[in-house]
C-alpha cells in the first residue's frame, strides 16, 4: 500500500521548515539519476517487492515489507533500516523532502555544466537519450525517497505523482553503461553536488557524523545494486 503523497507535497512546498540540507553518498545518487534516464525514456517504472521482515542494518537491493497500522504491508527501500551517525535514524527520517529536492536540483545543474563542458567524453551517451527532463527529475526524487526510507509514491515540485519502487536493471538497459563513466559521475557531478549541499563526511560517530558512510554508502556497495547499473 502506498503512502499518499500529500505529506510529501507539502514538505515540497514548505521547504524553508525542512531540516538541514540531505547529505548523499556519491554512488547511491549515481546508480539512482541512471536508472532516471531510462525512465525518462519512457520505460514504466515497475514496483517490486519481497516479503519478509526489517531491522537488519545489512542493506540488499531486494525490496522488503513493513506492516502498517491498517493491517496492509508496505515495502520499503533498502536503505530504510540503516542509521545515520547524526541523527540515529534512517536518511529520510532525518533531511526531509527538502534535501532530496536541494541535491536533486544540484545533481541536475553540475550534470548540465558536465555535458556543457565535455560533451559525452566523460559521461557517455546516457543523458542524450533523456526525452523528457521534466519526468527524469521526478523519477529521481521518487526513487531516491523511496530507497532511503521514504514512502513510495510523492507528488513533486511539478504537482505531479511518482513511484519511487523501479526496476533498475529494466531502468538501465540498453545505456551500456560502463564502469568508467560510473565512476567519474560519482566522482565529478555527485561528490560536488553534495558538498554544496552540505554533506557531513567526518570521522564518524556523534561528535564528527559520517552520514555518506553510516547510512547511504551500505546500499550502493551491495554488488547486486552495482551489477544493475552498469553493463546493461
Amino acid at each position: 500500500m502506498a503512502v499518499s503523497g500529500a505529506l510529501i507535497s507539502a514538505n515540497f512546498e514548505e521547504i524553508q521548515h525542512e531540516p538541514e540540507p540531505l547529505h548523499f553518498l556519491g554512488t547511491a545518487l549515481s546508480g539512482a539519476l541512471f536508472a532516471a534516464v531510462g525512465a525518462g525514456c519512457g520505460s514504466d517504472a515497475t514496483t517490486t517487492g519481497s516479503g519478509g521482515s526489517t531491522g537488519t542494518t545489512t542493506a540488499s537491493t531486494t525490496t522488503t515489507t513493513t506492516t502498517t497500522g491498517t493491517g496492509g504491508s508496505e515495502p520499503q527501500g533498502p536503505g530504510a533500516t540503516l542509521k545515520c551517525d547524526s541523527s540515529g535514524k534512517n536518511a529520510f527520517e532525518t533531511y526531509g523532502a527538502a534535501g532530496f529536492v536541494a541535491v536533486n536540483k544540484a545533481i541536475f545543474a553540475n550534470v548540465g555544466a558536465e555535458i556543457t563542458a565535455n560533451g559525452t567524453t566523460n559521461l557517455g551517451d546516457s543523458f542524450g537519450k533523456v526525452t523528457d527532463a521534466a519526468t527524469f527529475e521526478g523519477n529521481l526524487a521518487a526513487f531516491l525517497v523511496f530507497a532511503y526510507g521514504g514512502p513510495t509514491s510523492i507528488v513533486y515540485t511539478d504537482n505531479k505523482t511518482y513511484n519511487g519502487p523501479q526496476d533498475m536493471v529494466a531502468a538501465h538497459s540498453g545505456l551500456a553503461i560502463t564502469a568508467d563513466q560510473y565512476t567519474y559521475f560519482v566522482t565529478n557531478v555527485v561528490v560536488p553536488a553534495l558538498t554544496s549541499s552540505g554533506v557531513k563526511h567526518g570521522a564518524g560517530g556523534a561528535a564528527d557524523p559520517d552520514d555518506v558512510s553510516s547510512c547511504f554508502a551500505p546500499v550502493v556497495l551491495d554488488k547486486d545494486f552495482i551489477a544493475s547499473v552498469v553493463g546493461h
